[in-house]
């Protein structure tokens, strides 16, 4: 008997997989490698840098409001050719920057190509082609995203060892075009045509043709918003302000980066537990759960001894990273199906992208304020308690709507 291989895990498992992983060239854990060669060039202050940085993440955030819906109109393979394209360009730009207008145009293009449109096709092939293992084939893109955040630092600091940090970039864009591109392109084979509709078969009948403006008034999708928005929200606050808890709670450098090696560890194996879990029970009933540990690992900052705490909240906020990231992926398509995919993640890897921006914000101000972490950790707690029970009240009747 032939089965389509689109309905299966690995070419889009595969596929999600490597795409995540090809897009580390444009994340925050590797550009930031370079903070140092890039203020000494340009002679940029640390404020500088950063109000430069945080402007192009800003804007390539936005921009896949629209963009994101290429996923839907353009065949996974052209999509992917484009986007590795684009990512190529960032990176010789960078690499050949004549000046601080090119850098940051440089910038601008990796972060919307690589940390934006190329995770973004990871998750949508891995949602639209596995229907029968769709959170494993979720899962892998979140491996992948884990993989580049482990391999790709050591191997630029040691490229850095050797040579200036222009010729990395020119490595890196060299690999994209000769290695990656191809990849991608003979991986993304597989995967053509609509890959189903999952809302269409759960409700017999074909869903609403949404539009962005539709999705701002949907009661699905912005009750999903108020739970999948919470941890890039609070991992990029507390991550950002990393020194100050170390500070106030008398930790070392070298506990705190020891706790982010716990915090990868459980975000991988709650990526693995996740997209099981998601295939047997689906993506909507884990809403209303997936939260607690990141609630109870913030909480434990003002209520037990400060050493444990911050293994607690590595824990904690590594396991709701790992379950949000397999959730995010597959809630969209049992909402809404395949159909417009493209558009409706794009929609909320936008709000995510200002999620991202407002968290280190809100917990800097409530730091200043000198706000107790009991307090923080209460309200969290609250929150992940709560908000989900109440918007996520049953999983028969939380349906396309």
């Amino acid at each position: 008997m032939n089965h389509s291989p689109v309905q299966g895990l690995p070419p889009a498992g595969r596929f999600a997989l490597a795409a995540a992983l090809c897009s580390s060239v444009g994340q925050t854990f590797f550009i930031g490698l370079f903070g140092s060669g890039f203020r000494a060039e340009f002679g940029l202050s640390e404020t500088a840098l950063g109000s430069f940085y945080g402007l192009a993440t800003l804007a390539s955030g936005l921009l896949m409001f629209w963009l994101g819906a290429i996923a839907d109109y353009l065949p996974m393979r052209r999509a992917i050719v484009l986007t590795a394209c684009l990512l190529t360009i960032g990176a010789f730009m960078i690499g050949l920057s004549p000046g601080l207008a090119w850098l940051v145009a440089g910038l601008f293009l990796v972060r919307l190509a690589g940390q934006g449109l190329i995770g973004h096709l990871a998750v949508v092939a891995a949602g639209r082609y596995a229907r029968k293992r769709r959170g494993r084939a979720v899962a892998m893109a979140t491996y992948g995203f884990i993989l580049g955040e482990a391999s790709f630092p050591p191997l630029v600091a040691f490229a850095l060892g050797w040579m200036d940090w222009r010729s990395v970039w020119l490595c890196a864009g060299a690999g994209i075009l000769l290695v990656a591109l191809p990849a991608l392109w003979w991986m993304a084979r597989p995967l053509a045509g609509s890959g189903g509709d999952d809302a269409h078969q759960a409700s017999g009948t074909p869903p609403e043709w949404m539009t962005r403006r539709k999705l701002f008034v949907h009661g699905s999708f912005l009750r999903v918003l108020a739970v999948v928005l919470v941890p890039p929200f609070v991992v990029t606050a507390l991550f950002l302000h990393q020194s100050a808890l170390a500070d106030r709670l008398e930790w070392s450098l070298t506990a705190v980066a020891s706790g982010f090696v716990l915090f990868a560890l459980m975000q991988g194996s709650a990526a693995f537990a996740g997209g099981r879990l998601v295939d047997r029970f689906s993506a909507r009933a884990l809403l209303r759960f997936h939260l607690l540990p990141a609630g109870l690992g913030v909480l434990g900052l003002g209520v037990i001894p400060a050493g444990p705490a911050m293994w607690l909240m590595f824990a904690g906020l590594g396991m709701t990273a790992g379950l949000n990231g397999v959730i995010s992926g597959a809630v969209w398509v049992e909402l809404f199906g395949t159909r417009q995919l493209g558009m409706i993640r794009g929609v909320y890897a936008a709000l995510m992208v200002l999620s991202t921006a407002a968290g280190p914000v809100v917990l800097g101000l409530l730091l200043d304020w000198q706000v107790s972490l009991l307090t923080m950790g209460l309200v969290l707690l609250a929150w992940v308690v709560i908000v989900p029970l109440l918007l996520v009240p049953g999983v028969r009747g939380f349906r396309y709507a």
